[in-house]
């Protein structure tokens, strides 16, 4: 109690509020970006298909330098944040309002490093972590959609654009499946009946662009120099005839659009995920995009060559800037 009492009396000295706000105004935004740099997150998910399961467990480091004085909102709307360790001292876990107080007492300025255990909620729909179970054969995958604002339904973080930062991603899953994130694959470490894949740090992106998928994925068509395209196991054989097309127009787009904003394309890779049940696009170096389930892989109907065109183009045009996004 003398901790949220403590909080709210600095809150108000600092932004004129006597409790932490509901979302993320832009008060807190302006104040978080001008004293919040060089952040890192370091996660690690457990995920594979349990039967009733409505959240995965999840830990997390995180390590950022701080220019100001006070307690700090850290945001998060999953469930049962746990274990919180702040700069070696063991914290209690305080929320209010989808956040959580980061007592002065424990902070300092200069660099911090906190740790926390966490359950980040999975569902069908409506989640920042879809589950999806292929009627076809009945496999089971797992993906993210993050945009715009999602990333803190998932794991505990500073869930504003302009507070980019280094990830670096680590899941556990059954031997079997496969995980896509941002960045390349660096590790894999058997454990039994589950492996541990270990991807490398990100360049600074925003919260909102971290993204994976796990499952029993497979690679159609694998060309160097070509963007890899993963797809469900069950649809393999229809995603044959039209994966390369894909394939050839997505570089083609990213050579183009490079070139014409002179700007070379800004990641260590770009892959494609076919997934079903996508709501909208969005900016990934790792591109998560809606599969057709009715004629074919890719698309409802046999596409034109211009209409593969534009929806390439616009999907390269995100991620070519999505460095700069805010």
């Amino acid at each position: 109690m003398w901790l949220r009492a403590g909080f709210a009396m600095g809150v108000l000295a600092v932004t004129g509020w006597a409790s932490a706000p509901v979302g993320i105004p832009r008060e807190l935004a302006t104040e978080r970006a001008a004293a919040i740099s060089d952040i890192r997150y370091t996660l690690r998910f457990t995920i594979w298909p349990q039967p009733n399961a409505h959240t995965v467990p999840g830990s997390e480091e995180l390590s950022f330098n701080l220019s100001k004085d006070g307690p700090l909102l850290l945001d998060f709307r999953g469930e049962n944040a746990r274990n919180l360790m702040l700069n070696g001292r063991s914290t209690p876990v305080v929320t209010e309002n989808d956040h959580i107080v980061l007592p002065a007492t424990s902070l300092e300025r200069g660099a911090n490093l906190l740790s926390l255990e966490f359950d980040a909620p999975v569902g069908t729909a409506g989640q920042a972590i879809t589950r999806y179970e292929d009627k076809e054969d009945g496999s089971v995958y797992f993906y993210t959609l993050f945009v715009p604002m999602d990333a803190s339904a998932a794991f505990p973080c500073f869930d504003q654009p302009d507070l980019k930062a280094r990830f670096t991603v680590n899941i556990i899953r059954r031997n079997g499946d496969i995980v896509i994130a941002n960045a390349k694959h660096k590790l894999e470490d058997g454990m039994g009946l589950f492996a541990l894949d270990t991807f490398e740090e990100t360049e600074p992106i925003s919260t909102y662009l971290v993204a994976f998928a796990v499952g029993p994925f497979q690679s159609v068509h694998h060309q160097d120099g070509m963007p890899d395209v993963y797809v469900r196991h069950s649809q393999v054989a229809r995603a044959q005839s039209e994966i390369p097309a894909v394939q050839q127009v997505t570089a083609d787009g990213i050579k183009f659009l490079s070139g014409y904003f002179d700007q070379p394309f800004p990641f260590s890779k770009y892959d494609m995920v076919l997934i079903p049940g996508f709501p909208f696009g969005g900016m990934w170096s790792t591109r998560v995009q809606r599969s057709s389930m009715k004629t074919a892989c890719c698309f409802a109907a046999r596409p034109r060559k211009t209409t593969v065109s534009a929806a390439i183009l616009s999907c390269s045009t995100n991620s070519l800037t999505n460095g700069s996004a805010t």
